[in-house]
This record gives C-alpha cells, structure tokens and sequence, in this order.
C-alpha cells in the first residue's frame, strides 16, 4: 500500500469515527428528551390523579417505583433533589426538612423488617446516602428532619443510650430494661457476646442467654456462630454507631 493510500484510509477512517460519534450523540440526545418526555407525563398525571394517587397505596407504590426507575425523589410532586437547607429552611423548618424527612421515613420503614424497629442515628445515615449517591446529606440535617417526624407523631421519640449513640424507632418497640442494657454495650462496638455481658453485668447465665434469644426472635440481633470467635451476636440497626 502506498503513501497516498494510507493517507486515503486515514482520512476515509476519521471521517467513519466522526459519523459513528454524530450518530452516538444523536442516540443519547433521543434518549434524554424521551427521558424528559416521561418526566413531563409523569408530571401531568400526578398532578391530575393527586387524590386517588394519595388514597390507593396500589397506585402510590406504582408511581414511587416509577419515580425511583427515572431517579427522582420519593415523594409525589417532587421533581428535584436539594441538596442542602437554605437559609429560609433552617429558620422555618420546611422546604429542604419536609422533603428529607420524606426520604427517612421511607428508609427507616424500608430497614425496619431487618433491624427489629431501631435503627441508630449514624447507620441511617450511611443507609440514606446510599440511597441518594452523590447527593449526601449531613447527620444533623438528617437529625433535624427526625425530629419533623416525632412532632408529627410519625415515629417514636428518639432514644439515647448511655454511650451516646441515638436510636431512630419506626416500629414501636418496648424494650425492657434488660434489652436496652444489652443494646447499650451493643452499641460500642455493634455486636455483643456472652462472655462480654459477663464481665459487664452480674448476671447470671440464664438471664442472659434469655434476654439475647428475646432479641433474636424479635429481629432485633442476629445470631453467629464459628468455632474461631464462638457465638456473637449482632445488632443491623447499630453497626455503624460504632464506626
């Protein structure tokens, strides 16, 4: 082949790559107007089917998995994310608060069947944020939309334990004083063993192995058993308190 030839095959090449490039960008531009084009009707349907859409859970679960399909918030209505209060939100308490508190109410439900209820403050936040990446949210505005539930009544006070981590409850749960001492060395290092209450308590045998099989059974700690590290058992809703 000679030099004029490949010179022809270069430019033949180049100009074969640049109409490849036209017509990905041309793809991708169909691809994002089609993807307004859902959002638009998205749009005008929940604003004309508001009612039924709030009253028939069927129809409200339908449009959030359509809204978590396209990436959008949860809540009905709400077509971008905030990434952060304005200054009008922290002195009023809405906007960014009313939205958040929107979004943890969902999480908490969604991690309740697998932590027993509780959840603490720190591990619901890893949980949100993975939820929403490359949109974090900070642990006290989390705290603060927290607190827009209880004052709804939505969820249960938070609980502080004696070494400081807070607990989020979003199943009402009425833990004796035995489980929340448990909970409580729990929290300082997200799980707990036999032998660990032992040496923290004076407790007998049995009244441990009690209070944990209580616990297990009510889905609040899971139990592990290996021959290197004998049994432990481990608490969801804290393994990250303590990180």
């Amino acid at each position: 082949m000679g030099l004029r030839d490949i010179e022809r095959k270069i430019r033949s090449d180049s100009a074969y790559q640049r109409k490849e490039a036209e017509l990905l960008l041309d793809q991708l531009n169909t691809m994002i107007d089609d993807l307004e084009s859902l959002k638009d009707q998205l749009k005008s349907f929940e604003k004309e089917h508001q009612n039924e859409i709030e009253s028939n859970k069927e129809y409200y679960q339908k449009v959030s998995q359509i809204r978590d399909e396209l990436g959008l918030p949860m809540e009905i209505g709400v077509y971008e994310w905030k990434e952060k209060a304005s200054l009008k939100d922290k002195i009023t308490g809405g906007g960014f608060y009313d939205q958040l508190s929107m979004e943890v109410l969902e999480v908490g439900k969604k991690v309740s069947t697998t932590t027993g209820g509780f959840i603490s403050v720190a591990e619901l936040v890893l949980r949100l944020n993975k939820e929403r990446p490359g949109k974090v949210v900070s642990a006290s505005d989390i705290t603060k939309a927290l607190d827009k539930l209880v004052e709804a009544e939505l969820i249960q006070p938070l609980r502080k334990l004696d070494s400081g981590v807070l607990i989020a409850e979003f199943i009402a749960i009425d833990l004796t004083n035995d489980q929340q001492a448990i909970l409580d060395l729990a929290s300082r290092q997200g799980y707990i063993t036999i032998e660990k209450v032992l040496t923290s308590t004076d407790w007998p045998n049995e009244r441990i192995t009690r209070v944990l099989n209580e616990m297990e059974k009510a889905g609040m700690a899971i139990k592990e058993e290996s021959m290197q590290e004998g049994t432990k058992y481990w608490f969801p809703g804290i393994e990250s308190a303590y990180s």
